[in-house]
């Protein structure tokens, strides 16, 4: 794709805003300029004051006014309104359904021959409601053709992916400290399987005498059952919050307890080992696509399974020095690079 090409993202959130799918955009922009593509995102405002329009690095960023990013209605007269300077792009991408199907279908009506290409991020929550079900499959008619962050997402939603990924990660170098706890990055909510995780430590400590501390870079709506939980079962727990730059704190940490893709990759490029936990048809699913692409990750099923995992690594270094190098070597292949070059053949493939 040559050079002077003009990309422009769609999504309803990005930075400074937190989250998975904001540094995954963040990172393909990135990339995508390194190679002379000029690339706008579109996004909400999300709060006021923010600028409506500014350059951040490599991209420029265009906001829809604050308090009209919450109406769907709204949206859509603006971006019929800026119409015009949208179609001066040659690729339009847009991440997730919602963006699609309420921002973007309007103006399918005025070019209904322009292509527009689509990424489906994760899923919503567990199980997956039938509506936003529908919702992807009519996004999905919409899209030219589709990224899916991971395979599950097929098989889930019922919708055709063109290309599937679990996203990117740099390698980082190695802590020279000793490292110590463990950590989860994700949604503080029943179905990330938090609670589960707490339940594990405690089982870890009476079981098998490994007190692990556990430190959580998130939020969520159950923050303080999960505090009461880890008081109860004796288990030592931080609440870091919503961070910009978790892998920070997973470098400092001895295992990740599973929760998005992204956090995933990031412990395996730091060298640690991750333990996921599934109870549902959903999360098994989601986690085994880790497994498809060749990524060194323990599934249990249970809290028990969870801390027998653990404590199996920690009695096994050769063991644990094993899938930590093999976690490291599968990260690599997951670089920025290759993520852009999915990109673009999404986008170059007649």
């Amino acid at each position: 794709m040559e050079n002077g090409v003009r990309v422009l993202m769609i999504s309803e959130h990005y930075l400074p805003a937190v989250g998975g799918v904001q540094r995954h955009i963040e990172g393909v922009v990135n990339e995508l300029a390194a190679r002379g593509l000029g690339v706008t995102v579109l996004t909400s405002s999300n709060s006021q004051g923010i600028a409506r329009q500014e350059r951040l690095d490599n991209s420029i960023i265009i906001r829809i006014p604050y308090a009209w990013d919450s109406n769907p209605f709204l949206v859509a007269l603006w971006m019929i309104a800026n119409r015009h300077w949208i179609k001066k792009h040659d690729i339009i991408h847009v991440h997730d359904p919602i963006p699609l199907v309420f921002w973007y279908a309007p103006l399918m009506l005025f070019s209904p021959e322009r292509p527009v290409f689509a990424t489906f991020h994760g899923f919503e929550r567990d199980p997956v409601p039938i509506a936003y079900k529908v919702l992807r499959v009519l996004a999905r008619r919409l899209a030219r053709r589709c990224l899916c962050v991971g395979g599950f997402i097929a098989r889930q939603y019922g919708v055709q992916c063109d290309r599937l990924s679990l996203g990117a990660v740099e390698l980082k170098p190695l802590p020279r400290q000793p490292r110590k706890g463990a950590v989860f990055v994700g949604r503080i909510e029943e179905d990330t399987g938090i609670p589960e995780y707490v339940k594990a430590l405690a089982i870890l400590g009476e079981k098998y005498g490994i007190a692990l501390a556990l430190t959580i870079c998130g939020s969520g709506s159950i923050e303080q059952e999960v505090a009461d939980l880890a008081l109860s079962r004796g288990v030592e727990v931080e609440f870091a919050g919503i961070i910009n730059n978790p892998s920070e704190v997973m470098n400092e940490r001895e295992v990740c307890l599973a929760g998005g893709y992204l956090s995933i990759l990031e412990a395996m490029s730091l060298g640690l080992p991750v333990i996921g936990i599934a109870r549902s048809a959903l999360k098994s699913d989601y986690l085994k696509a880790v497994i498809d692409e060749g990524g060194p990750i323990s599934i249990q099923t249970s809290p028990e399974g969870v801390a027998n995992e653990i404590a199996r690594l920690f009695r096994d270094s050769r063991l644990a020095a094993d899938v930590s190098q093999r976690g490291r070597a599968f990260a690599a292949k997951m670089s920025w690079n290759r993520l852009a070059e999915t990109y673009l053949a999404l986008w170059g493939t007649d």
